[in-house]
């Protein structure tokens, strides 16, 4: 029953798809279709209408070449793959503004929906500005949603320039930095700053000279455990998880290094941090 639930569910947003994409809207549809690979990432049906809203020849090539793969049977699939193949041939990059959808038909002895060629969108006249500076003209969109950017907004990417918001949706989720996980990264961050720095004072302190040499063996393998003890509750990389990181842990630990006021701890305290930082690039 719940895989019926699924398929249903599938077909659905596939269908949604279909309907965003027939009234212009890739955004939306993009949202559809890449939803209903995620419930069933061999979907020929929603590998190709994915390969509809994307404005990069290269990029509908690969989702179509992956429904091939699939279903070599398809003849939509086919048909829309010699048409990007031209282009491609032809030295075009992107796609005008167009896109291609599937019509069904009514005469149910044919099995094969026929292939109906959307008119492109119409160019797009006058001067066109930056949508975060609205004052900076540009001559550049974004590949993923068509909002004009300004160079300062651009983030180069391998399917060409995104804005700031499809370049952000596109990190990876150990990257996407919420106000909740730096706030845990910090308390964490404090209190085994603390915890740490007062073991190894007491500990460095004890072995005297050696304790030099304990120090710089010991440093790092404390930085790394507290990355691991981070990974584990948090998940979360970056450089805002490397400042909140640097800073509590420095903030935690300096009150300790004060009061020992040995160059073991010195060393041990800049080796741990120093590692915890890199570690967390």
């Amino acid at each position: 029953m719940a895989e019926t639930t699924t398929d249903g569910d599938t077909l659905a947003l596939v269908q949604d798809g279909r309907i965003a994409l027939m009234a212009g809207d890739t955004y939306i549809a993009r949202q559809h279709f890449r939803r209903a690979l995620e419930l069933d990432p061999e979907h020929v049906g929603a590998l190709i209408g994915l390969a509809g809203t994307m404005r990069a020849y290269r990029e509908k090539r690969e989702h179509l070449l992956r429904a091939l793969s699939i279903d070599p049977a398809s003849v939509e699939a086919r048909a829309i793959l010699a048409q990007v193949e031209s282009h491609l041939a032809a030295g075009e990059i992107l796609a005008p503004g167009g896109v291609q959808v599937r019509e069904p038909v009514r005469d149910f002895s044919v099995d094969v929906l026929p292939l109906v060629q959307i008119a492109d969108a119409p160019a797009q006249t006058g001067t066109l500005y930056c949508y975060n500076h609205p004052k900076r003209e540009t001559g550049l969109c974004c590949t993923n949603c068509d909002r004009p950017i300004c160079a300062d907004c651009m983030r180069q990417a391998a399917v060409g320039q995104l804005c700031p918001t499809c370049a952000r949706a596109r990190r990876p989720v150990n990257y996407q930095v919420s106000v909740g996980s730096l706030a845990v990264s910090a308390v964490i961050a404090l209190g085994y700053g603390v915890l740490s720095s007062v073991v190894a004072g007491f500990s460095l302190g004890m072995v005297g000279f050696f304790g030099l040499y304990l120090a710089i063996i010991v440093g790092p393998m404390a930085g790394e455990l507290l990355v691991r003890l981070l990974e584990r509750v948090t998940r979360k990389r970056g450089r805002a998880v490397q400042i909140v990181v640097g800073l509590g842990y420095g903030l935690a630990a300096a009150p300790v290094v004060l009061l020992f006021f040995s160059l073991s701890l010195i060393i041990f305290t800049v080796a741990a941090l120093v590692t915890a930082i890199t570690r967390l690039r």
